[in-house]
């Protein structure tokens, strides 16, 4: 993995996000600690989907940008069939993506995203006074249960 690829940047921004996450929890800055949390899930989820399958993040179209985010092409039609931006993602969506024995962990582990389906990026901008203290200590262990999946895949080259 390169140094300059998404893969390795979405890998490093979900440890720094998590790391964050946590230290922000520890101090009961929970509205913060919420979103990174959901921030970590993404980018750890985004680095496994361009690691392990066809998504990327190449030009939608001939000769334009690089995408911000990965997506995955319908092959019958050539047109973008799912992109990857914010939380919350539906788990089967991404669990689809993967074959044979990395399918297993994979879906293992995105069995606990329902406890970011109320989780948005938008919430950045609330007053926070919404954040319950369960929701965030439900995320953060989600988050560790990816975010080990992750570093496991980074170590191994595989899911599992």
């Amino acid at each position: 993995m390169s140094a300059n690829s998404e893969e390795h940047h979405y890998a490093h921004a979900a440890l720094r996000h998590f790391e964050d996450a946590v230290f922000l929890h520890d101090n009961t800055r929970l509205p913060n600690a919420d979103h990174h949390f959901g921030f970590a899930v993404e980018c750890a989820l985004k680095s496994l989907l361009l690691r392990f399958t066809v998504a990327t993040m190449d030009p939608k179209k001939p000769g334009g940008p690089r995408s911000k985010s990965p997506y995955v092409k319908d092959p019958a039609t050539g047109k973008v069939a799912q992109s990857y931006s914010h939380l919350p993602w539906v788990a089967t969506d991404v669990a689809l993506l993967t074959h044979g024995r990395s399918a297993t962990h994979l879906s293992a582990a995105l069995g606990g995203l329902a406890a970011f389906d109320t989780w948005s990026v938008d919430d950045r901008y609330l007053d926070g006074s919404d954040v319950a203290e369960e929701d965030v200590r439900q995320r953060r262990t989600v988050a560790r249960t990816i975010l080990g999946l992750h570093e496991q895949a980074l170590i191994t080259g595989r899911l599992s």
